[in-house]
């Protein structure tokens, strides 16, 4: 495990440690709201030996970590005081009963470029995940929002599932359908439009809304991939991220090439749906961003098909019919 340089302990015991420092009286603050205790555990070796590579300016480490950790408290509280989320307040409150009455948070590295938030396997701890790429972190509040709202939905969804699954078994354990086949007419009877009220924020309902589109474009200074599922950009965002290759003879460590993620003009969360591939630097603006890769990414790892109709020399449309699982 690397060594944590003597800068970043400074900044540690100015950023983290002390009892007035805005961390601390953030969480000071959450504390007295729950009116239960608060535990963070950040582990700052841990935290160093994965992420160093991404910091080559150490002095962005600590206030960068922090800033993330202040963001989830402030975020938490600010929600737990609405009330507008007085059933969410409820579930939350019965999952801290359930956990010893104390709020346990801990901080870990995660794939990908955004932030997250999620229950450990345990279920009794809240990760808060740093991504696994070069700071300045975006979006941060906005998709810490999105993930508290889904927070408890995973377990929620199961439970109704194997519910309904027992209740099918049950009453229709003697009948057999006929199969249909997707996109069929015959014998369907007309459904009613939905309502604008009960459709869900956009950062939501698409989450999960198959079929999934994307559409990959090349641009004058690079390529762009647009896409309906959230999912599937993060996971070609962080793929790129990860293995470009850095610009060589120059004495500040930049990648040849940067992957974006461009958040939405729609909803009021972390939407993104968009995905930008450009040179990194002014000095790798003779790079010939090559889209073969991103297109067998699509195909052969995300299992999308190609729909001829929808592309041409300089774009390409991907679609696919079955969700993903989690």
């Amino acid at each position: 495990m690397a060594k944590v340089p003597l800068k970043i302990r400074t900044d540690l015991r100015d950023h983290w440690e002390k009892e007035d420092c805005p961390a601390k009286k953030s969480i000071a603050a959450l504390k007295e709201l729950l009116g239960l205790p608060v535990i963070i555990q950040l582990e700052p070796s841990i935290l160093w030996s994965e992420l160093q590579k991404l910091y080559p300016d150490q002095s962005n480490f600590v206030p960068s970590i922090i800033a993330v950790v202040r963001t989830w408290t402030e975020h938490l509280a600010k929600r737990l005081a609405e009330d507008a989320n007085a059933a969410w307040t409820e579930q939350f409150l019965e999952h801290l009963n359930q956990s010893g009455r104390t709020l346990k948070a801990r901080v870990e590295t995660r794939p990908g470029s955004q932030v997250k938030t999620e229950l450990a396997k345990s279920g009794a701890t809240f990760i808060i995940g740093i991504p696994e790429s070069s700071p300045p972190y975006r979006n941060v509040s906005a998709f810490f929002m999105t993930e508290f709202e889904k927070l408890f939905t995973h377990s929620s969804n199961q439970i109704s599932s194997a519910q309904a699954h027992g209740a099918e078994d049950e009453d229709w354990a003697n009948v057999t359908l006929p199969s249909r086949s997707r996109g069929q007419a015959t014998d369907i009877a007309p459904t009613p439009m939905p309502s604008l009220d009960e459709l869900p924020r956009p950062e939501m309902m698409f989450a999960s809304q198959t079929p999934y589109h994307l559409i990959v474009k090349v641009v004058h200074n690079g390529i762009a991939v647009h896409g309906s599922h959230q999912g599937s950009l993060e996971l070609l965002a962080g793929y790129l991220q990860r293995y470009t290759r850095d610009i060589q003879n120059i004495s500040v460590k930049l990648p040849i090439l940067k992957s974006e993620l461009q958040a939405s003009h729609f909803g009021y969360g972390s939407l993104f749906d968009s995905l930008t591939i450009t040179p990194g630097d002014s000095r790798s603006a003779w790079a010939n961003i090559n889209p073969v890769l991103v297109l067998s990414f699509i195909e052969s790892v995300l299992g999308y098909s190609p729909v001829a109709s929808g592309s041409s020399d300089s774009q390409w449309y991907f679609k696919r019919d079955v969700e993903f699982k989690g």
